[in-house]
């Protein structure tokens, strides 16, 4: 009998050989609005899906955030996924490769944008799950190591329980660390969580009903909390393609 098994990964959700993923910060005019998501979604999707198909990279997505949050003009976010430094430092021959193996016109799929920020992170821990609105939560804990083995050792389990009971409307959980750049005032790490949807996304940043692991020494390893949450809604993706069935 054969049995097929449908992993269904989004742009937090890594697969087991998944290391790194880039954060790409970008501003788009007003009026390239409309033009930049249609182009994004409906050319550039399918370039990173040719990159995917050939192995070069794991995963693409596009994010726009939501509500004006942080000090910049940044509204959307490109997400790339690799399996290694190598393949990410080869990111722009990559697409041009696929672009002309697409048969794409470049002038016809451009799109207007501002770049303000490239960040590289390294993927330290998830729990798989499908999500559509993402807290993106960034952190520079006094005690990083112990941040992260707390996170691996405690917060997973205690995140992957409510997202297997559904208690507080998290999907998916993850958490990274930053490589690239770095520097006194850079925050070092990002934790993930996912949601179906904007409205459990918003309940959990309501710390009412929100009760944290009593046994946590987060007050120690990071006293002031995360230096910033934001919300990111994602537009598009393109997830690795399924195992092949296993007979």
């Amino acid at each position: 009998m054969k049995k097929i098994i449908f992993i269904l990964l989004t742009v937090f959700c890594f697969s087991l050989n998944a290391q790194y993923y880039t954060m790409t910060y970008v501003s788009v005019a007003s009026e390239d609005i409309a033009d930049f998501e249609e182009k994004e979604m409906k050319y550039w999707s399918e370039v990173a899906s040719n990159n995917i198909k050939k192995g070069k990279q794991l995963s693409w997505a596009l994010l726009r955030k939501y509500g004006t949050a942080g000090n910049n003009d940044v509204n959307y976010a490109f997400v790339n996924q690799y399996s290694s430094i190598e393949d990410m430092t080869n990111d722009n021959s990559i697409w041009g490769e696929s672009v002309e193996e697409l048969g794409y016109d470049w002038n016809e799929i451009s799109t207007k944008y501002a770049v303000w920020e490239h960040h590289i992170y390294k993927v330290q821990d998830f729990v798989p799950g499908i999500g559509k609105v993402f807290i993106l939560n960034y952190g520079r804990p006094e005690n990083l190591s112990g941040f992260i083995s707390e996170n691996k050792n405690l917060w997973k389990p205690f995140h992957q329980q409510n997202i297997t009971s559904g208690a507080t409307g998290m999907t998916t959980w993850g958490i990274g660390t930053k490589i690239y750049p770095s520097g006194q005032d850079m925050a070092t790490v990002m934790t993930w969580d996912g949601f179906a949807n904007l409205t459990d996304a918003l309940k959990v940043l309501d710390f009412d009903d929100y009760v944290p692991p009593s046994n946590s020494k987060m007050r120690l390893y990071d006293p002031d909390g995360f230096r910033l949450r934001v919300i990111w809604q994602e537009l598009k993706s393109v997830p690795p393609p399924p195992p092949k069935p296993i007979n």
